[in-house]
């Protein structure tokens, strides 16, 4: 017998003491690691709106006389804290649905639809932020120089493209580093997400 043979034999005999998983305790484990990860993204989101919150109420620019920002990016930031509230309980919904379905098509739904709230979730952020940057950099550049009507007077095209080249490589810049952050923060969950979606439907073949 070569040592091949045997190993396969000796493996067989150890694979007879495993225990025997039925379909239901899969399930089970599935469901569970799901519900988790949900779970995790849920709180997640929270901790990112409470620390926003805080870093508004002790520092906003606005209250530097010097660097004062249009009034209108206070509404917008206004407005975003909505938006992501509604994501969050987005969240706790999809959280609640996993931790209740009963079958492997509605867990299979549950991740697809918790999958495509937190890529929305990341787009919509990444896209405020940006925007919210650009226009923030944009304009205290222009107030460092006198105020709008003093730049236009003595600009030019140049100067023009100064400004703007900057604030979109800085904007840029600051978009990679978040997008670098929620993918540590939410790449790991959502990875494991999509494995156990793998898992599912296996299960559901």
């Amino acid at each position: 017998m070569d040592e091949l043979e045997f190993l396969k034999k000796d493996w067989q005999k150890k694979e007879k003491d495993l225990p025997k998983l039925s379909y239901e305790d899969i399930y089970s484990m599935m469901l569970k690691k799901s519900s988790s990860s949900i779970k995790w993204i849920f709180y997640i989101s929270i901790i990112e709106l409470g620390l926003g919150i805080l870093m508004s109420i002790f520092y906003h620019p606005s209250l530097e006389q010097e660097k004062m920002l249009p009034p209108f990016l206070n509404y917008f930031t206004y407005g975003s804290i909505i938006v992501i509230l509604f994501f969050i309980y987005q969240f706790y919904k999809n959280y609640k649905k996993v931790s209740t379905t009963s079958s492997v098509k509605g867990l299979l739904e549950s991740i697809i639809k918790a999958r495509k709230t937190v890529r929305r979730y990341i787009i919509f952020n990444l896209t405020f932020a940006g925007i919210l940057f650009i226009v923030s950099i944009i304009y205290l550049s222009i107030q460092q120089q006198g105020g709008w009507t003093k730049f236009t007077e003595t600009a030019d095209t140049t100067d023009y493209l100064i400004i703007f080249g900057i604030s979109i490589i800085a904007t840029i810049l600051f978009i990679a580093l978040f997008l670098g952050i929620y993918y540590l923060l939410y790449g790991i969950l959502m990875r494991r997400l999509k494995r156990n979606y793998k898992e599912l439907k296996r299960m559901d073949v």
